[in-house]
């Protein structure tokens, strides 16, 4: 007998290694009547997902030392014959991922883009709308996603200045879409917007000065942030 997403038996896996995403996706699924798990590496996710059996996994497709496909490959190859195989949805904040044969040939279900709100969320696992919940209050307070935003910020920012001064751009629109999806979960409009502009600047291979323009205008504004976010 196939568990409808509303039954208390619904297994719910969530892989993310981006802690604020995952805290919101946890927190918004949490809402619903499932169990949700949360793994934030690959090695732990197969284990989690051979032994648990989840019946939906949430993909993030950018895994630190290991891209999300790779670990759907290998949990599509080991999974056991004798179960029903569980529906996969992939999330990225890389808007130029499109459905491609790689997703199909992974029987990929669905492709998100970060930020994914929780309604979204429930939508993509199929829980029910007459449910009535908004987006998780309480269980994330705005507080504490902006905390995680803030030392995440001062965490990559001189990951990011050396990528970015190597001309590694690749390297630095990873960080960067990281870090939108941070501000955007958080409501950091103004910080969203600067960073979309610098990660725009990237991918147009403008020149070096223009670079460094939008990046010192990026660094007024992240300032800006940390220093009104910083705790008393």
């Amino acid at each position: 007998m196939t568990l409808e997403p509303q039954s208390g038996q619904f297994r719910i896996l969530v892989v993310d290694d981006h802690a604020i995403s995952a805290f919101h996706a946890v927190a918004a699924l949490s809402q619903g009547h499932g169990q949700v798990r949360w793994s934030k590496s690959a090695s732990e996710a197969l284990d989690l997902a051979l032994h648990w059996y989840p019946h939906l996994i949430f993909m993030d497709l950018h895994l630190h030392g290991t891209n999300g496909l790779a670990l759907v490959s290998r949990i599509r190859e080991k999974w056991p014959v004798d179960r029903p195989a569980p529906k996969i949805i992939v999330i990225t904040g890389d808007e130029t991922v499109q459905a491609g044969g790689d997703l199909a040939s992974l029987e990929i279900d669905q492709l998100l883009l970060k930020p994914v709100s929780g309604n979204q969320l429930r939508h993509a696992a199929g829980l029910a709308k007459t449910n009535a919940i908004g987006e998780p209050r309480a269980s994330t307070p705005r507080a504490e996603l902006s905390a995680l935003c803030r030392e995440e910020l001062q965490q990559r920012l001189p990951e990011l200045e050396v990528s970015l001064t190597v001309r590694k751009r690749k390297k630095a629109a990873q960080i960067l879409h990281q870090l939108i999806a941070s501000a955007a979960m958080c409501g950091e409009s103004r910080l969203e917007s600067a960073l979309r502009s610098l990660d725009s600047m990237c991918r147009q291979e403008q020149s070096p000065g223009d670079l460094a323009r939008c990046y010192h205008a990026f660094l007024e504004t992240a300032g800006e942030f940390i220093s009104r976010e910083a705790p008393q």
